[in-house]
This record gives C-alpha cells, structure tokens and sequence, in this order.
C-alpha cells in the first residue's frame, strides 16, 4: 500500500498559505477555531477528483470519505499533503491536498517566499 507524501511548512505568511490553498483540491484551516474538513466538501471532492464516492457514502463519516481520497490519492500517486504552520502561530494553519500538477507552481510560491519543506 503507497502512502500519501506529506510535508510540512512552517513559518508561513497568511499571504503566502491563501496563495497555495488556490492550487489545491483540497484545503482546510486547522487551529483552535476551526472545525475538520466539512462533509459536502468531501464528497465534492471524493467524487470529481478522485471518483471514489461508494454507493453507501450516506452512511459514511467524515474520515472514512477523507480516507477514501487520501489513499486514492497515494495509490494514484497524483497528489502530495502539505501542512503550512501561519506565522507567529504554532498552533493555527492549514492542510492543502495539491495535484502534482499544481506542484511546479506551489513550490515556486514557497521558494519564491524562502519557505522550505519538511518531511
């Protein structure tokens, strides 16, 4: 079983996380205010991305849909997780889900930006 690539950035301007989330398919604030990835989005998501989306997704919760498209997206290959960490802030940011074909681009906003991955 292949896993999904996941990185993590920290130090990153909010500027700099809003630019990367529009690259993304998949994003979600994290922090003390936020709530986890809302149900529609993940099914928006499960079944125009990944097309992944069973016939019982009526009975399915929140993490099993982002299950279905984390593990679709390893076994694909076609998509890598990131974790940016806003600045001055080591508990707020968001998790982005971008396609490796949005990659050249989002890793030229961050080395543009001299942010560094983490692994």
């Amino acid at each position: 079983m292949q896993s999904l690539v996941t990185h993590h950035v920290y130090d990153v301007p909010l500027e700099i996380a809003t630019k990367c989330c529009q690259l993304a398919d998949l994003h979600q604030p994290f922090g003390p205010r936020f709530q986890s990835f809302s149900r529609r989005e993940l099914l928006r998501v499960a079944d125009e991305v990944f097309g992944c989306v069973p016939d019982n997704h009526e009975d399915l919760e929140e993490e099993d849909l982002l299950d279905c498209i984390t593990r679709t997206a390893a076994e694909r290959q076609s998509h890598q997780m990131f974790v940016l960490q806003l600045s001055g802030n080591v508990v707020q940011g968001f998790v982005l889900l971008v396609p490796v074909t949005a990659l050249p681009v989002f890793l030229s906003i961050l080395e543009s930006s001299k942010l560094r991955l983490q692994h």
